[in-house]
Order: structure tokens, then sequence, then C-alpha cells
């Protein structure tokens, strides 16, 4: 895990960001979604300042991301509790077992 240095163009402004090089890859998909999403915004409403623009996006994109954690959350509280009922299901058959083989 080396840190590498990647040039990134957000909203017409260049940065580098030092980053660990097996994070590229997702930090490269997260520039051009933020990217596409400017220029949704800026051709679906009409918002030329790149502050406001910037503001809406980073709005929209971290409610989507809120709303799949939850859902996510929520998925493994489910699944914990099916576990839960597996794993009773098999004690009580491990115990029917043993009282048959008595």
């Amino acid at each position: 895990m080396s840190d590498v240095s990647v040039k990134v163009e957000i909203a017409g402004g260049i940065y580098t960001l030092k980053i660990n090089s097996e994070d590229e890859r997702n930090v490269k998909q997260a520039v051009k979604l933020i990217n596409q999403k400017i220029s949704e915004f800026e051709r679906n409403y009409g918002v030329k300042d790149k502050k406001d623009v910037m503001a809406m996006v980073t709005l929209q994109l971290v409610s989507q991301l809120a709303k799949e954690k939850n859902q996510a959350e929520q998925e493994l509280s489910t699944l914990k509790l099916v576990l839960e009922d597996v794993e009773q299901m098999l004690v009580q058959h491990r115990d029917n077992i043993q009282k048959t083989e008595e």
C-alpha cells in the first residue's frame, strides 16, 4: 500500500491529492461522478455560480449516501435477526438429536 500523487479536476479547478494507490480508482470514479452532477445542475437548473453548484451536488450526493447507509444498516439488522433464528433452530435441532440418542 503505497501513496501516490494524483491530479484531479473538479468544477474547473485542479487539485493534487496524495492517496493510497488502492484508492486511486475510487477517487477517479468519484471525481467523474461529481463532474457529471455539476454538469447536470448547470444544464438543468441554469446555475452558473460554481459555489452554489458544488453545494447542491454535495447535498445530493451526501443525501444519497446517507440513504444507502440507512438501507444497508436495515438489511444488516434483518440479516442478524435471520441468523439468530437459524442459530436457535440449529440448537433446538441438536438438542432434539441428543434427546433421541439417549
